[in-house]
């Protein structure tokens, strides 16, 4: 319905300006004097300068609660309300003897804890040198008896064969002696020959015995050979000796004897066996000698558990770098709580956080003051209130119908009663998003930034506002009663040759001021146009196209 009655108005809108077109050429015939009654205005050059005033109350930018974190009697306040300060200046003092013990203590336990990570560092080092040493250690020790155990045996092996040897050669002894004693009885030429030959050759292995025992001497002491290499030779040597004995007795016994020959050959009968006797008993010594093989390979096997030992005991680096974190993390806490304490030393020394002046003090000299250690700025107790008067804002309350011509940045004109004679420079910094409606008013919250470098604007000053929404400067302009708003847009009737046009014109407009409007495009310099005031018989248009140029149709 409502679209119908818009489509309704532009018909009969535009009937009636063609009316007064046709009337006006028709009339122009009849009357010439009808131009001479229409209200007109012209599109000139000009200024036109659009502001929104409102009040508001002056507050700083930047406002500080300045709190102190540390707990105790205050010692000294430097600074009174209205005192300007810079920033780090200092403003009190709190009481430092707790809070300096606690610094002192951090400083002891962190040398402590460096000492002990020292320590830690060192016992690593040892460790690692100690457990090289006794695995290095432990494998020489194995090799060392393997090679025992190797060479017993080998030893053991060659005592077996050289007492095998001497027990052999002890009974062919025996015998031949019991043979030289039966031969003293019955003493025959041939068998003093064979005798003198048996003795020549046996002096012959003597002397062959002599040197080899010598030589093996010579290299035992030398450390070339083994003990038992020695024993052998003695032991044959032993054996070439006995022959050489038993050769020359058996000489003597091919002889004819004597009653002390027959004795001597009983004597050397008794000694050989005596000597049979005691290589039995080197043999019957073997079996010891079996027991120490067990004893090397019992050896060996302690000394390759104390490799294995060795080796296991690496797990003792692993515990030693266990200790080595455990004393570095140890460090780095005591660091951590050295900071801390001279964090809340620090505190004890409150300073300015800002360049700013002192608004309200709210302790005193002597006072006891207790602050939480919370993270939270609202847990320490507040000192004093600071602002940064250099830069103060205000906030004013602007009515709906002015708050579109306003936009942020748009220069601001300040005035106090304090100082009437001054004007104080600003600009817009928000407009609220949102209104806020009382008594049935709505209005809009718009924020501005002023300039105070001489503090003169103080906190809580009642001031007034001229928000400067435009300026234009030499634009075209037209009278507002000359503009018509219709749903298609703006639009103005001109006048061709002192007459109405045939059609409206449509325009476009900048800013509009009290009593003119800003043209963008459809009209230029000197061109006129019909105004509210010329409409109705008298000029040639219908009553219904002055009502409307006096109240213009609000764009859809």
């Amino acid at each position: 319905m409502k679209k119908w009655m818009i489509i309704i108005v532009i018909v009969v809108l535009v009937v009636g300006v063609g009316a007064i077109l046709v009337r006006g050429r028709i009339g122009g015939k009849e009357d010439n004097g009808i131009a001479e009654n229409m209200n007109t205005a012209k599109v000139e050059r000009g200024n036109i300068s659009v502001s929104v005033s409102a009040t508001g109350t002056v507050e700083p930018l930047v406002t500080v609660e300045v709190r102190s974190k540390a707990s105790g009697e205050i010692m000294r306040l430097y600074v009174e309300e209205g005192d300007v300060l810079f920033f780090d200046e200092m403003i009190a003092e709190i009481e430092k003897k707790y809070t300096q013990a606690d610094v002192d203590k951090a400083k002891a336990d962190l040398k402590s804890a460096e000492a002990r990570l020292v320590q830690a560092e060192e016992n690593i080092k040892l460790q690692k040198i100690q457990t090289r040493i006794q695995i290095e250690q432990a494998h020489e020790n194995v090799a060392e008896s393997e090679t025992r155990l190797i060479k017993l045996r080998e030893d053991i092996a060659l005592e077996k064969v050289g007492n095998q040897r001497s027990v052999n050669q002890a009974k062919k002894d025996l015998e031949i002696v019991k043979l030289k004693q039966k031969q003293a009885k019955l003493s025959r030429p041939e068998s003093v020959k064979r005798s003198q030959a048996s003795l020549t050759q046996c002096k012959a292995s003597l002397d062959l015995a002599k040197e080899e025992y010598d030589r093996i001497t010579s290299l035992y002491e030398k450390k070339y050979i083994s003990k038992s290499e020695v024993d052998s030779a003695k032991a044959k040597l032993d054996s070439a000796q006995a022959q050489h004995d038993s050769a020359l007795a058996q000489l003597e016994m091919v002889e004819p004897s004597s009653e002390e020959d027959l004795k001597l050959a009983k004597l050397n009968v008794e000694k050989s066996e005596l000597a049979l006797e005691a290589a039995e008993h080197r043999q019957k010594q073997e079996k010891p000698r079996d027991k120490d093989i067990k004893i090397a390979e019992s050896q060996l096997a302690d000394t390759k558990s104390s490799l294995e030992l060795a080796i296991a005991n690496k797990v003792q680096i692993k515990l030693k770098e266990k200790d080595l974190e455990a004393a570095q993390a140890t460090v780095l806490r005591s660091e951590v709580a050295l900071e801390e304490s001279n964090d809340r030393l620090e505190d004890t020394d409150v300073r300015a956080p800002i360049t700013g002046t002192i608004l309200q003090k709210n302790v005193e000299e002597g006072q006891v003051i207790t602050s939480s250690m919370s993270a939270t700025a609202a847990a320490g107790t507040l000192l004093f209130t600071m602002a940064d008067l250099e830069n103060v804002y205000l906030k004013t309350e602007i009515d709906e119908t002015d708050i579109g011509k306003i936009e942020p940045g748009m220069m601001v004109t300040i005035t106090v009663e304090a100082y009437p004679d001054e004007r104080f420079r600003g600009s817009v910094l928000q407009i609220a998003p949102q209104g806020r409606t009382a008594q049935n008013v709505t209005t809009f919250e718009v924020t501005t930034e002023i300039n105070n470098p001489s503090n003169i604007l103080k906190p809580g000053m009642n001031v007034e506002v001229n928000i400067m929404a435009a300026n234009r400067q030499d634009v075209l302009v037209l009278a507002n009663e000359a503009i018509m708003t219709t749903p298609r847009g703006k639009m103005v009737i001109p006048l061709i040759d002192g007459k109405p046009g045939e059609s409206p014109q449509m325009i476009e407009t900048g800013a509009r001021g009290w009593d003119k409007t800003e043209i963008i495009s459809g009209l230029a310099d000197g061109h006129e146009v019909m105004t509210s005031g010329a409409s109705g018989p008298a000029c040639g248009g219908p009553d219904w196209l002055g009502d409307r140029m006096k109240n213009p149709m609000p764009p859809i």
